[in-house]
């Protein structure tokens, strides 16, 4: 094996075993910050030995031992004396003493490993961290992407991201946020606030908010790679299992949603020969999982299934509008939203004509949350522009094109105030 194909066969391993190695060494140095740093050591012997000894059978168990062994080391040189950490000493003596040597610990996987990554999941997505740095380290521990993808994938600067993982661990071990799931009502809280972050992250992917492209779709596989294990992790909680479902069906329109030059396609005119009906399948699976569960359905099975009402329908005209009408009034009755109400709202219109739609747009003018939103006039523009009001649709499309961050979104939306009426 080339030097090259070392350091790519490295890489690989390094984003699919960081996240298990980061989760087990917090359980035992309670420091996600030191449990990072000493992952990373890891990694450089890793990149020192490798080359020359060769990719060792087991990549994982070697660097968990390689990580082990430093915790020793950084336990004996620090002299760390209160009880806590001559406890974390204990226990990282009597695995050193039980596992002599790194190709002894080849075989010893974690029994725990499941629980490690959930903990560590649940840590990331702590409510005592901003939303920003809660998706910033979310992506960093689990999604093992660098600071500099991080920063890449939200535009922002890299140093911005810096300081916001640097301030997440300093929050994080200052406040003494313990290093165990949570349970009962705690669990889930805790847990919304995850489905939170991943939702976050796959819909910056899936539209992306500010920039020249139209989607990140490195940022959409990434949420949905962890919403799968958080599935794996959560097997009876049917939100998650729901999240999955609506993230799997909406990534199977990634190469349906732009055109050749990158520009947007919207949904109802996308070539749906090229949707991914594998995802679909996956995400009708997933859906079923979390039905079966017998609970409520909550905001998002709801969203995943208005979402498998689109993945069924093989053409925009088979698509059962009154169905997605009667969903998205039953997610606004259990979670309250203009921004729901506005979906709903283009539900309505295409299964009762645009009057029925406008009437609930119209509805939505003054509320504060939708001052900036450039999908409300974005919406009403549309629906203007279907009952022959061709001025103020023209007017609402490019009120929308003024308010968002998108230059593709922007293009379009002009586009389409300059072809109205015509």
């Amino acid at each position: 094996m080339t030097d090259s194909e070392t350091q790519r066969t490295i890489d690989a391993i390094w984003r699919i075993e960081s996240p298990k190695l980061v989760a087990g060494l917090a359980r035992m140095v309670r420091d996600v910050g030191i449990a990072e740093d000493l992952a990373h050591d890891a990694l450089v012997a890793a990149l020192e030995q490798w080359p020359v000894s060769g990719v060792p059978r087991n990549p994982g168990a070697w660097l968990m031992a390689t990580s082990k062994r430093r915790a020793i080391d950084l336990w004996r040189r620090n002299k760390l004396l209160d009880r806590k950490h001559e406890a974390i000493g204990y226990e990282l003596q009597a695995e050193q003493q039980n596992v002599p040597d790194i190709e002894a610990a080849i075989d010893d996987r974690a029994d725990d490993l499941g629980d490690d990554l959930l903990r560590l999941i649940f840590i990331a997505c702590h409510p005592v961290l901003p939303t920003d740095a809660q998706v910033a380290l979310t992506l960093r521990l689990l999604g093992g992407l660098t600071t500099g993808e991080i920063a890449r994938a939200f535009l922002v600067p890299e140093a911005t991201v810096a300081q916001r993982i640097v301030r997440a661990k300093r929050t994080l071990a200052e406040k003494e946020v313990p290093y165990e799931i949570p349970r009962g009502e705690n669990r889930d809280a805790r847990l919304s606030s995850v489905l939170g972050v991943l939702y976050l992250i796959f819909n910056e992917g899936y539209t992306a908010t500010t920039g020249d492209d139209w989607m990140r779709p490195a940022l959409c596989e990434e949420a949905l790679r962890l919403g799968r294990i958080v599935a794996e992790l959560a097997p009876q909680e049917p939100e998650v299992h729901g999240l999955v479902a609506l993230m799997e069906i909406q990534a199977s329109r990634q190469r349906a949603r732009v055109g050749p030059n990158g520009e947007p396609i919207v949904l109802l005119e996308q070539n749906r020969g090229l949707w991914d009906q594998l995802l679909i399948q996956r995400g009708l699976t997933a859906l079923a999982r979390a039905e079966s569960l017998g609970a409520e359905p909550g905001r998002y099975v709801l969203q995943a299934a208005i979402a498998a009402c689109h993945g069924r329908a093989r053409t925009a005209d088979a698509t059962d509008w009154r169905r997605i009408a009667e969903l998205y009034e039953q997610l606004a009755r259990m979670a309250p939203s203009p921004v729901i109400e506005l979906n709903r709202a283009v539900a309505v219109a295409m299964a009762f004509g645009p009057e029925a739609g406008l009437a609930i747009v119209d509805t939505l003018a003054d509320e504060p949350a939708l001052k900036d939103y450039h999908l409300l006039p974005s919406v009403r523009g549309d629906l203007l522009e279907k009952l022959g009001r061709h001025a103020e649709a023209r007017d609402e499309f490019t009120r929308a094109a003024g308010l968002t961050r998108n230059s593709r979104e922007r293009d379009l939306l002009l586009t389409r105030a300059n072809g109205t009426g015509r």
